[in-house]
């Protein structure tokens, strides 16, 4: 019994297929809320427990980090020789930089009547925000859009050294820079949401945080 040959077009759709249903899969989300918000995140995180804190002058703030289900294993600490600007003893690797990749973390702030608690932006005297640069000075943040949100967008630079876990009586090293992306959004006159580094998505973007991040039904536990 003889088949009728099958359309070329027809053949590529078919091995397109399996590809675009994989891509189409939704990402495996839970619902959180904390502090006046509510979010979704991808199902490898969780958060911290929420911290508060008060100013009479520079109003509230509650705070959490985003971290993952299975936190990443500890980094093991390193071994300096002299030309590397160790000290004594050498043969103990307790050598530790101290800031790697940023936790993302979400920052939702009141104002108070003199500023804000915000950690990562200033008001500028001309109403600019600006965000912390350890080597140029406050840069001017960039307004732009998060998921249809307006919004403030910088890096935060800062400077990293390398000191020990072991050992007492050492003087620091010098590493270099390290900077975080930092995002400001403003829900109310007096109400704002700082975010640092949105946790990722499988597939490399933070969509799934970005797009569900509203007010939540709890106003009570807002700052």
């Amino acid at each position: 019994m003889m088949r009728a040959a099958r359309h070329p077009l027809a053949v590529f759709a078919a091995l397109l297929l399996p590809l675009c249903s994989h891509a189409a899969e939704p990402t495996a989300t839970v619902q959180v809320a904390a502090c006046g918000l509510e979010f979704d995140l991808p199902a490898a995180y969780k958060i911290t427990r929420p911290k508060r804190q008060a100013d009479e002058h520079h109003g509230r703030a509650c705070a959490f980090d985003i971290v993952k289900l299975r936190p990443e294993p500890a980094p093991r600490g390193e071994c300096k020789d002299k030309e590397e600007g160790g000290q004594p003893p050498y043969k103990v690797c307790d050598w530790m930089i101290d800031a790697g990749p940023p936790t993302p973390s979400v920052q939702v702030v009141r104002q108070g009547p003199k500023g804000t608690l915000l950690e990562s932006f200033t008001r500028a005297e001309d109403g600019r925000w600006m965000v912390p640069n350890a080597q140029a000075g406050d840069q001017p943040a960039k307004a732009a859009d998060f998921c249809g949100k307006p919004a403030w967008v910088g890096e935060t630079i800062v400077r990293m050294y390398w000191w020990r876990t072991r050992t007492k009586n050492y003087t620091g090293i010098y590493a270099g820079s390290g900077g975080a992306d930092v995002t400001l959004l403003q829900l109310a006159p007096d109400l704002f949401v700082q975010l640092q580094n949105p946790p990722i998505d499988p597939q490399g973007e933070f969509a799934a945080f970005c797009a569900s991040l509203r007010l939540g039904a709890r106003v009570q536990d807002l700052p």
